[in-house]
């Protein structure tokens, strides 16, 4: 009678359906993070250009307080932009103009100001404006908006 010898055989590697698994599992993790992460980071870039527009509706403010070369100073709003003008009117080219552009995913979606148009104009010395109401940012993809309120006195909420 033979006694056959029974060897244990240990595979030393992985099968291709064990590899495909793991790759559809770090797929599926991916692509969960990616979806749920990519959001914070829009509203980020939202609350950026948010803090850029109060920034520079509050030097526009500053520099009619100041009377900076005794006139008064305003901000002119497009839908892609917001530009920082010097005088009673917005002219496009104008000395002293400097421009805060929106990122790719932000826009201008309303403004409600005071006497109509897109034009807030600060009174020299008492920074006060007639041209007082709130401006809307929000994403294209209308995940998100924020709203920056300019009162009478040019303060901003």
């Amino acid at each position: 009678m033979k006694i056959e010898n029974f060897k244990l055989r240990i595979n030393k590697g992985f099968t291709l359906m064990e590899l495909i698994m793991v790759i559809v599992i770090f797929t599926v993790i991916a692509s969960v993070t990616f979806y749920f992460f990519g959001g914070f980071n829009k509203k980020e870039i939202l609350e950026k250009d948010a803090a850029s527009l109060t920034a520079l509706i509050r030097n526009a403010r500053l520099l009619s307080v100041t009377s900076k070369d005794a006139s008064p100073f305003g901000i002119h709003l497009e839908s892609d932009k917001a530009v920082l003008f010097e005088g009673s009117l917005y002219v496009a080219g104008g000395l002293n103009e400097k421009t805060v552009e929106f990122s790719r995913e932000v826009y201008m979606s309303a403004y409600s100001i005071n006497n109509g148009g897109p034009d807030i104009v600060f009174t020299r010395l008492t920074g006060e404006t007639l041209n007082y109401g709130t401006v809307k940012l929000s994403l294209r993809d209308d995940s998100a908006s924020t709203t920056i309120t300019i009162l009478r006195t040019g303060v901003i909420q």
